[in-house]
């Protein structure tokens, strides 16, 4: 599907959390994960179940734009120019960042320096 916006979008949330401008915050839903914005807006980035044309359900990943307790706007990878695999990277960078697993990883590379 051709959304301009929703591409748009997608590419500046996934650009900035790349290099760390987007701040990343669990919830308690473990598939999701939020970012507030200027102007009440939040992000959200999510894992959901959908079926596919078979009546399968598949896990699918989401980037969803909330403002005024609505959603205005879900990003998937039926946007045209947004891929699967880019929806992943910005899910598993939202992830790590929000449950400090990198933070993590750096304190035990330092500690692994010291042995």
């Amino acid at each position: 599907m051709d959304d301009p916006k929703a591409y748009q979008l997608f590419h500046e949330v996934l650009s900035k959390t790349r290099v760390g401008r987007i701040k990343w915050a669990p919830t308690a839903d473990e598939s999701e994960y939020v970012a507030v914005l200027p102007g009440d807006f939040i992000l959200g980035v999510l894992k959901f179940i959908d079926q596919n044309p078979h009546g399968h359900e598949i896990e699918r990943l989401a980037l969803a734009l909330r403002s005024d307790d609505r959603e205005i706007l879900r990003v998937t990878d039926d946007v045209d120019g947004v891929s699967r695999i880019d929806l992943k990277e910005l899910y598993e960078s939202a992830r790590r960042q929000a449950v400090r697993d990198d933070a993590k990883v750096d304190q035990l590379l330092s500690e692994l320096a010291k042995l």
